[in-house]
């Protein structure tokens, strides 16, 4: 059971119509093609990324290295934006990618790149 934050779909439309192409990364055993489907978000999600179908999760090189190489950019052309400080964060980090916490509930004081909401996410990438 997902439901979406209220700031998903705004945030997701501002990046689109600002040229930003939008991929998902997730450990996860379901289909991530449902999910987008279900939530109607084929239109924002170029590319979409399962631990289930590639045998390894996040943090691990291997799922991002997917992901960048279906979306065909370089690691130092993007920003991973997730709630996962070792998972996300430090994972594509590792990977030569830049990285934004999503912290939402202000659980963390650490020295990275954080908003409160993806209403923040625009601001921050300038747009």
């Amino acid at each position: 059971n997902f439901a979406l934050y209220d700031d998903v779909v705004p945030c997701f439309e501002r990046l689109r119509g600002a040229g930003v192409r939008l991929g998902l990364v997730s450990n996860t055993s379901r289909d991530l093609d449902e999910i987008i489907a279900s939530f109607a978000l084929a239109d924002y999600v170029e590319v979409a990324v399962a631990s289930v179908e590639l045998g390894v999760a996040k943090p691990s090189p291997a799922i991002f290295g997917a992901a960048l190489e279906r979306a065909g950019v370089a690691a130092g052309d993007t920003v991973m934006v997730g709630d996962s400080v070792d998972d996300d964060v430090k994972g594509a980090l590792a990977c030569g990618m830049g990285a934004v916490l999503l912290d939402r509930a202000g659980r963390y004081d650490l020295p990275l790149t954080t908003i409160r909401s993806l209403a923040d996410l625009p601001a921050l990438l300038g747009i």
